[in-house]
């Protein structure tokens, strides 16, 4: 068991990079603001003179959008802490003791780190621009080769963590996941081979870094079949999901993101309703359920519904913020907060999405 184990930690080093990484180091998995040691190419606008498809496309990812996203900029004025910025404006200088409930959106539009995660954050440290490999071929700077681009520890940085159990002086997490979106495959040897990057699925052509908030592009290989039959006195309406395999659950992140199918009479009342999502109860940070879709089990998902009423209307809806969206509605439009993705007949049958 030993020498496995030992095998297995020397087949991760090996992918994921042990040595020092000239990106990597600064980082420090949200508990402290980033500090880049640079005082070239801080800001996208130095980028984006020489690199101007890049930077356009960038500015439409979620990743340009961190800080000034309308849901964090309101969950960030219910519970202001440098924390939240540490991911979502990860350039930032503001000691611990600033009051940050004086920050609003308007105000550090013109501020470096109000960019969000920008190239700088990826790319730049102590003024070196680092990527993928070296390059010497570019006339205002060279590219050096750092192997976090390879793997996945760069975005395991924000995108995997823990819940925080004391924020002052110093962040400190307990020992239950919180956002666990690098953790949730467990393939470890397609990991290990470098065959399930992030990347893969979610950066495009021009560092247009798409997912579930800014771009509804990853839903078009997906399909929603509904067939409802009868059943005595009852109907039987059944789902099918139908989707590309993914690097992890759905939907992730975000434990107040959730995938919604409901079912509804033709008076349009809910009469069943079903939720992918991970109910954690805040108080002790105890698990109660975890419905998403997984990475590790098949591409197909099928769950019948029996209901006394007769169907008419079924819909499949990811809602952003579901717990709380009473409370956000009279700030977001309603794209803002839910994105339907299917809704028809529920006795039609091959619904494409």
């Amino acid at each position: 068991m030993f020498r496995f184990k030992a095998f297995v930690f020397l087949l991760i080093c090996n992918s994921f990079s042990c040595s020092e990484s000239k990106i990597l180091n600064p980082m420090s998995n949200g508990k402290f603001p980033l500090d880049i040691s640079s005082n070239h190419w801080n800001s996208t606008k130095d980028c984006e003179r020489c690199h101007k498809s890049i930077s356009q496309s960038h500015q439409k990812s979620a990743h340009a959008n961190a800080w000034k996203d309308p849901i964090f900029q309101i969950a960030f004025q219910k519970e202001p802490r440098q924390w939240c910025m540490n991911c979502h404006a990860p350039l930032h200088t503001f000691g611990p003791k600033f009051e940050f409930s004086k920050l609003i959106q308007s105000q550090p539009n013109k501020e470096t780190w109000a960019e969000g995660v920008n190239c700088a954050v990826c790319h730049v440290r102590d003024n070196e621009i680092y990527g993928k490999h070296n390059r010497d071929d570019i006339k205002d700077h060279r590219v050096i080769r750092d192997e976090v681009f390879s793997n996945n520890s760069l975005c395991n940085n924000c995108h995997l963590f823990h819940f925080p159990q004391k924020h002052f002086p110093e962040v400190e997490y307990t020992n239950v996941i919180m956002q666990g979106t690098g953790s949730e495959s467990d393939r470890l040897i397609s990991k290990v081979t470098k065959t399930e990057l992030c990347v893969n699925c979610h950066l495009k052509n021009n560092h247009k870094l798409n997912g579930t908030v800014f771009d509804l592009d990853w839903m078009d290989n997906w399909k929603v079949d509904v067939a409802t039959t009868a059943k005595d006195k009852e109907h039987l309406v059944q789902l099918t999901l139908k989707f590309p395999k993914m690097g992890h659950k759905f939907p992730t992140g975000d434990l107040f993101r959730s995938l919604v199918f409901r079912i509804f009479d033709k008076n349009q009342n809910v009469i069943s309703e079903y939720r992918f999502e991970r109910k954690m109860r805040l108080v002790d940070l105890y698990e109660i359920r975890d419905t998403r879709l997984s990475p590790n089990s098949d591409t197909k998902f099928t769950k019948s519904f029996l209901v006394k009423e007769i169907p008419d209307q079924c819909e499949l809806v990811y809602h952003l913020q579901l717990p709380i969206e009473h409370e956000l509605i009279g700030h977001l439009s309603e794209f803002g907060l839910k994105r339907k993705i299917f809704r028809d007949n529920c006795f039609k049958k091959t619904n494409k999405m």
